[in-house]
C-alpha cells in the first residue's frame, strides 16, 4: 500500500482515539473522577468507554450538561484542535524520525546529531544550574558562565550559602521530569534555529575565501582560505561600477522616496479634503498588484523617455512601488499622534510647516526610520527590473560601450552563477559578503529605531 495512504490512516486512527480519550475523560470528570489513572483509561478505545460506563457516580449528574459534550459545538472544536495538534506533532516526528535514521547510515549526519545532543546537554545543564543558583539568591553573567562547566556549576552553588529563602519544594520543582522535558524541548528550538541560521552564513564566509569557480564546495570551510574571489571582483570585473551603481539607486530611492511619502502621509492624516478616502483606498488597491505585471508599460515608458540602460532612472520605479503600504504605514502611525498637539500649537503662532518639522516629525523618527531602512535595503535585494531595463545600450552610446557598465549587483553576481561565460561561485559569495555591509551598518545604527518603528507599524496602523 502506498506509504501516504497509511500514513492518512494512522493519522484518523490517532484522531479518533485522542477524541473519544477527551470525551470519555470529560464524562468521567462529570461522575467524579480524575487523575492519571482515568486519564489514561481513558486512552484505550471501547475498554475504556465500558470501564467509564460502569464508573458509579460519586456526583449528580446533570443529563444536559453530558449531552453538551457531544453537541457539534463542543465535539467540533476538539475534533479542530486535536486534528492541528497531531498534524504538528507529525510535521515534527516524520522528519525528525527520518533525521535520526539516515544518521544510522550516514557517520557525517551521526556525528552532526551527537553535536547537537551535546549542545543541548550543556544548555540543559546551564538552565538547571541558574535556575539553582536564583532559588539560593545567586543571579547575574557569573552564573550563567557557570552553568556552562559540566557538574562543577552545580557543585560550586551547592556549596555556597543561601542568600535567600527557598523552601525544599521550590528547588526541586526545579529538577521535576515535567520541567526539563521543557526545558529540553526550548533548548532544542533554540539550537536547531541557530544553526538553521549560523550554518549557511558561515558557510558563504567559507565559499567567499575558496577559489572555486565551477563547483560547488561540499564542506563549509575551505582547508587553505584566500583572498582570490575579492581579488577577481575588483580586479578583473566591474564590481565597484555595480557597486556605485546600486549604492546611488539605494540612497536616491531612501531619501527622496522616505520625504515624498512622509509629506503625502501627513496630508492624509492630518488634513481633510474631497476624495480623500477614495484616495487611500486607491493607494490600497494599487498595492495589491506586483510590480512585474507593469514591466511591459514599464520598459515602454523607459523606452519612450530615452531611460533604458540608465540605472539611476530605476529610482522612479522603486519609489513609485514603494508609496502605497508605506504611505498608509506612516499614515497610520500620523494619525495615533495627539491633535490636540497641533492645536495648542497654532494656539501658539506656529504654522502648519512648523507643527509638522517642530512637532510631528521628532515624534515619527521610529516609524520614519523603518520606512528609510527598507527603502534603501530594496534595490540591493531586486534583480528583476534591473535584468530587465538595464540589458540594453542607453540612447547614443558607442559601439564599443561596455554593457556591464551599468548593471546593479543583483545583475552583477547572478552571472556568476547563471551564466557559464562568467561563472565563479566564489566570487559570488565574496560579492553578497559586501553587499551585506552597509545594510549591516544601518541595522546596527538604527537598531532601536527599527525595532520602535516594527512595533508601532504593528499597533498603530
Amino acid at each position: 500500500m502506498n506509504p501516504l495512504i497509511l500514513l492518512v490512516i494512522l493519522y484518523l486512527v490517532l484522531l479518533l482515539i485522542w477524541v473519544n480519550q477527551g470525551t470519555v475523560y470529560d464524562l468521567m470528570m462529570k461522575k467524579g473522577y480524575e487523575g492519571s489513572k482515568y486519564r489514561l483509561m481513558s486512552f484505550i478505545p471501547i475498554i475504556g468507554n465500558l470501564y467509564y460506563i460502569k464508573l458509579p457516580s460519586l456526583t449528580d449528574i446533570d443529563i444536559r450538561e453530558v449531552k453538551h459534550l457531544f453537541t457539534f459545538d463542543i465535539l467540533g472544536k476538539r475534533i479542530f484542535l486535536y486534528a492541528g495538534l497531531l498534524l504538528l506533532g507529525f510535521i515534527i516526528l516524520i522528519p525528525t524520525t527520518f533525521v535520526i535514521y539516515r544518521s544510522f547510515l550516514n557517520n557525517l549526519l551521526s556525528t552532526l546529531l551527537r553535536i547537537y545532543a551535546v549542545i543541548i546537554l550543556i544548555l540543559l545543564h546551564q538552565g538547571l544550574v541558574v535556575d539553582y543558583a536564583s532559588k539560593k539568591g545567586y543571579e547575574g553573567r557569573e552564573v550563567g558562565l557557570m552553568g556552562l562547566v559540566p557538574i562543577y556549576g552545580f557543585i560550586h552553588y551547592k556549596v555556597l550559602p543561601k542568600r535567600r529563602n527557598a523552601s525544599l519544594k521550590a528547588i526541586q520543582d526545579i529538577f521535576k521530569p515535567g520541567a526539563i522535558i521543557q526545558k529540553v524541548l526550548v533548548y532544542a528550538q533554540i539550537t536547531l534555529v541557530a544553526v538553521i541560521v549560523i550554518v549557511p552564513v558561515v558557510y558563504i564566509f567559507g565559499m567567499a575565501f575558496s577559489d572555486i569557480r565551477t563547483a560547488i564546495p561540499n564542506t563549509i570551510w575551505p582547508e587553505t582560505p584566500s583572498w582570490e574571489a575579492f581579488r577577481f571582483l575588483f580586479e578583473e570585473t566591474n564590481f565597484t561600477r555595480w557597486y556605485w551603481n546600486t549604492l546611488s539607486i539605494a540612497l536616491i530611492n531612501m531619501f527622496v522616496g522616505t520625504i515624498l511619502i512622509t509629506g503625502a502621509a501627513y496630508v492624509f492624516a492630518r488634513f481633510s479634503f474631497k476624495g480623500k478616502k477614495a484616495g487611500l483606498l486607491t493607494i490600497l488597491v494599487l498595492q495589491a498588484f506586483p510590480s512585474f505585471m507593469g514591466l511591459i508599460a514599464m520598459y515602454v515608458l523607459f523606452w519612450k523617455f530615452g531611460l533604458l540602460g540608465q540605472p539611476r532612472a530605476l529610482s522612479i520605479l522603486y519609489i513609485g512601488g514603494s508609496i502605497p503600504g508605506n504611505l498608509w504605514l506612516i499614515k497610520g502611525f500620523l494619525s495615533q499622534i495627539p491633535k490636540d498637539l497641533d492645536e495648542s500649537a497654532m494656539i501658539d503662532g506656529a504654522s502648519k510647516i512648523q507643527i509638522f518639522f517642530k512637532i510631528i516629525l521628532p515624534l515619527a523618527v521610529p516609524i520614519l526610520t523603518f520606512v528609510a531602512v527598507s527603502m534603501f535595503m530594496g534595490p540591493w535585494m531586486d534583480y528583476l527590473l534591473p535584468g530587465y531595463l538595464l540589458r540594453f545600450k542607453p540612447a547614443g552610446a558607442p559601439q564599443d560601450y561596455d554593457i556591464t557598465n551599468q548593471w546593479t549587483l543583483a545583475v552583477g553576481l547572478f552571472k556568476f552563477i547563471n551564466d557559464i561565460n562568467y561563472r565563479n561561485y566564489s566570487a559570488f559569495a565574496a560579492g553578497a559578503l559586501m553587499v551585506g555591509i552597509p545594510i549591516t551598518i544601518l541595522y546596527m545604527l538604527f537598531q532601536r529605531y527599527l525595532i520602535e518603528g516594527i512595533m508601532a507599524g504593528a499597533t498603530k496602523g
